[in-house]
């Protein structure tokens, strides 16, 4: 019986010291395979460090600036805005494009001069209609005649009256830019009225090109406006 137990703890002692030993090999192996991936890992960076080392003293990778100073500047230019830093020196190389407003003043005031009851889009559409009757009559662009129709009528002075006291005293008052345009459409408008035509545009259309021929009653209005401002400017204040 004894004999039986002694035999026991001897194979348990065996079994110990060999797991022990197995333990103590697995240890030095994985510290072998750590020191190995780590002198492996430090390699691979220093030859990473060394391609941006070579040539200068610094290890640190080049900045932007640095990559942009070793390309060359057409290419740099040419891969950035299209074109390269000599082509922007000559100014003549390149055509400035001025962009226009979303929607034409001048059109925009005959529109709402035009409007009745809030009725822009078909304000528009006369206006439209009115622009190709100009051409149709001039066979040519109908704006920059409708513009010179509009700068010829507009006027630069209007007459005021004053009250002081019992008297009445008439003075010429000058005009904006805007008072100028509204002025010289609504005349262009009234005018517009004696022409023959079964629609408003063609009439416009019609007055228009009367006003660039000068054969309009709206000119003879600004004439009128303007002598009676001379007239009338004997009565300013001289300080």
């Amino acid at each position: 019986m004894l004999s039986v137990a002694r035999q026991s703890a001897r194979r348990a002692v065996t079994q110990c010291s060999a797991r022990t030993l197995t333990a103590s090999r697995t240890a030095a192996s994985a510290s072998r395979l750590l020191s190995t991936t780590a002198r492996r890992s430090d390699k691979e960076r220093d030859e990473a460090l060394g391609v941006f080392s070579e040539g200068s003293s610094s290890s640190l990778p080049p900045s932007l600036d640095q990559q942009r100073t070793a390309l060359s500047p057409e290419i740099f230019a040419k891969d950035v805005g299209g074109i390269t830093a000599a082509e922007l020196a000559t100014k003549d190389n390149h055509t400035v494009f001025t962009i226009p407003p979303e929607r034409d003043p001048i059109l925009h005031f005959l529109a709402t001069s035009i409007m009745k009851h809030g009725r822009y889009a078909a304000a528009s559409r006369t206006v439209t209609d009115a622009l190709l009757h100009i051409h149709t009559l001039t066979r040519s662009p109908p704006i920059p005649i409708l513009r010179e129709a509009i700068a010829r009528v507009s006027p630069a002075v209007r007459v005021a009256t004053t009250k002081q006291g019992a008297r009445q005293i008439v003075r010429p008052v000058p005009l904006n830019e805007r008072q100028r345009v509204g002025k010289g459409i609504r005349w262009i408008l009234e005018a517009s009225r004696g022409k023959p035509g079964r629609t408003l545009a063609e009439r416009v259309a019609k007055e228009v090109v009367a006003v660039v021929k000068g054969e309009s009653g709206a000119l003879a209005q600004k004439e009128q406006a303007h002598k009676a401002a001379m007239v009338a400017r004997g009565s300013l204040k001289v300080r």
